[in-house]
């Protein structure tokens, strides 16, 4: 009996050290186990990235990661050199690496502004003094002593721009001063008030002579013609001039143009002098 309560127990063991053997065919390590540092120290954990035309945020390690560059802020603008007018008087004789092959500086010719109708002139006049000197070009006998006399006259008119002239002329008085036309269809307005005006004259034959909207007062005259259209055209006019007091009359006359200006024998063989640049005259003068 005891023999086989025995034999019993010893199976029972060796049946337990098999079942044993059977759950794990890797013996355990001996020892501790190695200690790991660093970035192999960490937990891992694979994540799956998804590649797209437009980069996108991505988990990495369970948080969400944005891999978006940063904008560029780009550069200010570098400036743009550019050339720097200047204005320079040219001093000395012209020099050139060329010698004497170079070509000589053009010179402006001088240019006159209608000389014979009394009008202004501009720039450099040929045989004119501008600086103050001596005129090249002398005054007329008959405005000599009117020129010579009057400082104020000389630096208004300038000198001469030719020798004087005999021309036709046609005047009218008015209550306030003169109506002239010249042979050149010129017509000049010379107030009391020392007014200027040059005028063109654009009467032709066929139009009306007058206009009986403008009544004269009794004594008085509305004027005709060229001299007409010219004043009833302008208000200005009329009320410097105000009416005729005689008729239009021709007379020869003597006319000599300056730098600035004309002077020239009016009715009565009295003086004037014009400044169209100024829209004023001078006169009478005594001759």
């Amino acid at each position: 009996m005891n023999h086989r309560i025995t034999k019993l127990a010893a199976l029972m063991i060796l049946g337990l050290s098999v079942l044993a053997g059977c759950g794990d065919a890797t013996p355990p390590p001996e020892g501790d186990p190695p200690i790991l540092t660093g970035f192999d120290s960490l937990p891992k954990e694979i994540a799956t990235i998804e590649w797209t035309p437009t980069p996108t945020p991505v988990l990495s390690g369970g948080q969400t990661v944005n891999v978006a560059q940063p904008s560029v802020t780009p550069a200010p603008p570098r400036p743009t050199a550019t050339m720097t007018s200047f204005v320079g008087i040219f001093m000395g004789e012209p020099t050139s690496e060329s010698g004497e092959t170079a070509e000589p500086i053009a010179t402006l010719a001088p240019y006159v502004f209608n000389p014979g109708a009394g009008g202004n002139t501009t720039g450099v006049i040929p045989g004119a003094s501008t600086t103050g000197g001596a005129c090249s070009m002398p005054v007329a006998t008959t405005f000599s002593n009117a020129y010579n006399t009057n400082a104020n006259l000389q630096q208004r008119l300038g000198c001469p721009v030719n020798g004087g002239t005999s021309v036709s002329l046609v005047t009218q008085p008015f209550e306030r001063g003169n109506m002239y036309w010249r042979d050149t269809r010129q017509i000049y307005v010379l107030s009391s008030s020392s007014q200027f005006w040059q005028i063109a004259d654009t009467w032709q034959e066929g139009m009306p002579a007058d206009d009986p909207a403008f009544a004269a007062p009794g004594g008085m005259l509305q004027p005709v013609r060229g001299f007409g259209l010219a004043w009833r055209s302008n208000q200005a006019i009329r009320d410097a001039l105000g009416w005729a007091t005689l008729p239009e009359a021709p007379f020869m006359s003597t006319w000599q143009d300056f730098e600035r200006g004309a002077m020239f024998v009016g009715n009565n063989n009295l003086i004037y002098a014009i400044f169209p640049a100024e829209s004023q005259h001078s006169g009478p003068l005594s001759p």
